[in-house]
This record gives C-alpha cells, structure tokens and sequence, in this order.
C-alpha cells in the first residue's frame, strides 16, 4: 500500500503545482460562439446486483411484512451509468465506468462491457472522444479513462486534494481503500483504489488533464456545476442543452432519480446530505424540475419508470443502453 500512496502524493502534488493547467472561466469570445443542441445516450457499464435497498437508500430500508411501498423491496440492481454527449464534433464522456475485473468478483457486479464496445455500438471510436467530464473519482467511475486517449479529462482540484487527504491520513481506519486488508465500507478513502488513481493521474501526467476550480463552460452551453460534497470531496455536474430542454448529468451525487424526485439521500459514501439536497435543488433550477436529472445508479433506469432512460435496448453481455435525446439532423443510434 505504501508505495501507491506514495506515488500518488507526487501525482498530486505536480497536478495542484500546475503542470496540468486549472481554468475557471472561457474566454469571452468563446462565450459568444453559438450553442449546440446536444445528443445524449446512456450506457451501463456493469451493475451491482442484490444490493440492499436501505444501504442504497436509507430511507427504503426494507421492513419484512410491510405492505408500504417504501419499504417492502429488499435488494435492488444498480446499474454503472456512464453519458455519452454529441454536441457538433464534440464526443464527450460524463464518467468512464469500470476496468477492473477482480474488483468485479470482489463486488457481485455482472455485465460488464469494456467502453471500446459500447463505443463501437454507438456507431464511435475511443478515438472519437475528445473531453471527460468525471463526476468524480471513484473506481465505478473513472476506471476506463486511459482507454480513451485523445480524451482530455476535466477533474475538479477539490477532487485531486480530496484523494490525497484520505489516501495519506495516518488512520487506517480512514485510508483503507478497496484493496486494502479487510476491504473498506463507506471509508473516506474507499472506491480510491490504485488502478483507478493510476487512470487519473496517467491523465494529469500526461498533460491531458484540465484541473477545474469550481464552475466552468467547456464549450457553448455544456457547462460544469460544482457539487462538492455531494458524493466525495470534488463532485461536478454537467448541464447539456438538448432538443428536449437542458439535461443535467450528475454521477453519485444523482446516484438516485427517485432520491431526486423525492428528497431522499441515496448512496452516502464520502457524502454531506446537505450538499446533495443542494446538487439536487441544482437541476431543478437549471432543467425546471427533476424529470431530466440524469442518474448515475438508478434502479429503474432502462424502464417507463424513469422516463428520459426508456427508449433503451439490451447491448453486448447483457448490459443496456438508452437514447436520450437526438439533436436536429442526428440519427438514431437504436439498433433496428
């Protein structure tokens, strides 16, 4: 373990130096240029099975031989989210999923689909991806982000700092991570695992990292939304315009469309409740309620029951896919 963490902490430190430059704002002329109308899809990278409902939700907590809908699921699948946004010659990421095959087995999580595949499913290269918006930097999340390599990442500096804080504090309690002996659950340091850090800063050392303070438009209209705190130190959102109105992706923080809907915390990991009801409130101002609040774990997505996610179809392996919303001129990417 030693020796990641140390690695990590020199990662970081070159990051937050500077190598990897930190941008707050664009340029004013960049501003003025016109907005796209974005397509978007989901893609599942995998998901967890027979998860607990009141772990994911603690206020679903399954109460045996309660008839309450609230309380009458015992385990619920949870899918591995990642967006998939086309905006004129833009093809950008919101989170990169899974890589790790060995944590899979460690986690019960099935379908897997590697993102070259989904990719080419969609009609697109890796090579065809330009930008990463990273929700945030957990292993679920940021696993595939070296297999994308002309992609610049955009990661908060919040998020940078957060991992170095709980990977290098003395208490193993706090810095245990996925591999780590014993695991961990719900650790300040947990989803922080090597391979996944390895990803991250194979970026910011590459030079194919933008370190984001706060808010920041990556290009007309597609905009990032700090939500710190909202799932781990440097959580973002990524509000998109589309036909359909303005989407807003919001990875752990919006782990739950229906903990949306209804006030409800979901997924608490390195969380301040507080600040995901602040994520949450988030979207409602920008997209004028909660229907396109787009989630990263939510149970119904690939049904009616969560409406943006239904026009969706089964992929390779059994993992599903969605088509959000198409801009003018673009065809449908929905196999026939």
């Amino acid at each position: 373990m030693k020796k990641p963490i140390k690695a990590l902490a020199v990662a970081g430190f070159l990051a937050l130096a500077g190598l990897a430059a930190g941008v707050t704002a664009r340029p004013a002329a960049a501003q003025n240029e016109q907005q796209p109308v974005c397509s978007a899809w989901l893609m599942e990278s995998s998901r967890f099975m027979n998860v607990p409902f009141g772990a994911f939700m603690p206020d679903r907590d399954f109460i045996p031989g309660s008839t309450n809908p609230q309380h009458n699921i015992a385990s619920v699948d949870l899918p591995v989210n990642i967006g998939v946004i086309k905006c004129g010659k833009e093809l950008i990421l919101y989170d990169t999923g899974w890589s790790q095959q060995e944590y899979h087995r460690m986690t019960g999580t099935q379908h897997f689909t590697p993102i070259a595949d989904q990719l080419k499913a969609l009609g697109f290269d890796v090579n065809d991806v330009t930008k990463i918006v990273l929700g945030h930097g957990h292993w679920d999340h940021a696993g595939q982000i070296m297999a994308l390599p002309k992609a610049t990442l955009y990661i908060q500096r919040e998020e940078l700092r957060g991992i170095e804080w709980a990977l290098n504090y003395p208490n193993p309690k706090i810095s245990a991570q996925n591999n780590s002996p014993g695991g961990c659950f719900r650790t300040p340091a947990c989803g922080y695992e090597p391979l996944t850090l390895e990803n991250i800063y194979g970026k910011v050392l590459h030079g194919q990292a933008v370190i984001v303070d706060g808010e920041m438009e990556i290009m007309p209209g597609v905009r990032i939304h700090p939500a710190f705190r909202a799932h781990t130190a440097g959580s973002q959102l990524l509000e998109v315009p589309t036909s359909i109105g303005k989407l807003v992706f919001g990875s752990d923080a919006y782990s739950s469309y229906e903990g949306i809907r209804d006030w409800m915390a979901a997924n608490i990991q390195q969380t301040d409740t507080v600040q995901q009801f602040l994520a949450y409130e988030k979207c409602y101002k920008i997209t004028g309620g909660y229907e396109n609040c787009v989630s990263a774990h939510e149970p119904l997505t690939y049904t009616d029951k969560y409406p943006l996610t239904k026009n969706s179809w089964v992929g390779a392996n059994g993992g599903r896919m969605a088509e959000l919303t198409l801009a003018p001129g673009e065809s449908s990417r929905k196999p026939h």
